[in-house]
């Protein structure tokens, strides 16, 4: 199971949870249940702070698996944020995590990506669809899903205030066409280029004829939004017929307000590399082209017959800039990676998965993340 391989990683290196007692400067509130909890503060091995609820009922069904939620990446206090910045927090029983204003539950501002395990979540925000100027917010975690009854609610970042500074949006419309992909009936081997052009494109994806899941493949989107393009690896697709589309967006990931425009209507592709189904890798989670790193990220691939994954630079194979933790099946990899070895700026990097072991004969790569740059900050 995934959600022991994590849990049992994170284990290993954390302290064991003290009676409960204690107090720290993020206080958790109870989110819709009438009586308030008392949540202890843990520090964690790694220094972070934690905060626990007690082993009742209403804090979590299941005494061995908590709710509990921890800070991992936020850029601090007065930060100037522009284009994609990571959030992102690690705890328990994960159901819900919202951006949320300092104070009260509206607007909106971003609802987090939760891992299969509920370890870990994840917001790839969007600052350009944010106005200019301060952004009083705090992140708050919850132990059942939005609008469900005796929800809990934990203080994963404090409020505190950002300074949103865009460059202004030349228009406010949102087209998106396509100007490169194969054509309907083309046979598909290899990595491919498709690319879009238009205004205000926020996200783009590949996706089935019909439906959102599973996703193919996202774009990476330029900073002016006018362009977006996707080098596909089209060995992480099963070979055989598949009825396939693009579509836009003007907002990112889970964001509301979103409008969709079908860039590419349905196309029949055949895809062909003799690949084995022994041998399959998809990309699960990672930092979006142009995001905002800080000092630690999470990456996670899954498939069959994984031996090794790696975070590598956007051409060759050195240096290694993280390898993943798999799991024993070789299902599941993930990378929880600290940047301190890494130099501030922008970085361009690619993620491979390989069906053996470093060193090993036979190998085969598949690109499961193509190039995406990142921007490194401290």
């Amino acid at each position: 199971m995934h959600y022991s391989f994590k849990l049992a990683y994170a284990l290993s290196s954390a302290l064991v949870l003290s009676a409960c007692g204690g107090s720290g400067e993020d206080s958790a509130t109870t989110g819709t249940t009438a009586t308030p909890q008392l949540l202890p503060t843990v520090i964690t091995s790694q220094g972070r702070l934690l905060n626990s609820c007690t082993f009742s009922p209403g804090c979590s069904g299941n005494p061995y698996a908590p709710f509990v939620v921890w800070a991992d990446t936020f850029p601090a206090e007065g930060s100037v944020l522009r284009g994609f910045v990571r959030l992102q927090i690690r705890g328990n029983d994960l159901a819900n995590v919202e951006l949320l204003p300092a104070s009260g539950y509206l607007p909106q501002m971003g609802i987090f990506t939760i891992s299969e395990d509920k370890t870990t979540a994840w917001l790839d925000l969007d600052t350009r669809s944010l106005p200019n100027g301060p952004l009083p917010v705090r992140i708050s975690a919850f132990n059942a899903l939005a609008g469900q009854p005796g929800a809990i609610e934990l203080n994963a970042m404090s409020p505190r205030t950002w300074i949103i500074d865009n460059p202004a949006a030349a228009t406010t419309s949102f087209s998106a066409r396509l100007t490169r992909a194969p054509a309907n009936g083309a046979i598909v081997s290899g990595t491919t280029r498709l690319e879009l052009r238009g205004s205000n494109i926020a996200n783009a994806e590949l996706l089935p004829a019909t439906g959102y899941a599973p996703k193919f493949g996202q774009f990476n989107v330029s900073e002016d939004k006018t362009f977006a393009w996707l080098d596909l690896d089209s060995r992480t697709i099963p070979d055989g017929v598949n009825n396939v589309r693009v579509s836009a967006y003007n907002v990112t990931e889970k964001q509301s307000g979103a409008q969709e425009i079908v860039a590419m209507p349905a196309r029949s592709w055949t895809f062909r590399n003799d690949a084995s189904k022994n041998f399959t890798a998809t990309l699960t989670t990672a930092p979006a082209h142009g995001s905002q790193i800080g000092t630690r990220i999470t990456i996670e691939v899954k498939g069959k017959g994984l031996r090794n994954v790696e975070l590598l630079p956007a051409t060759g194979y050195t240096p290694v800039l993280g390898s993943f933790k798999m799991s024993y099946d070789g299902s599941f990899g993930f990378l929880d990676l600290d940047t301190v070895s890494l130099q501030p700026g922008p970085i361009d990097v690619r993620v491979s998965a390989f069906n053996v072991a470093p060193g090993q004969p036979g190998v085969k790569e598949i690109v499961v993340m193509p190039t995406r740059r990142w921007n490194l900050v401290r």
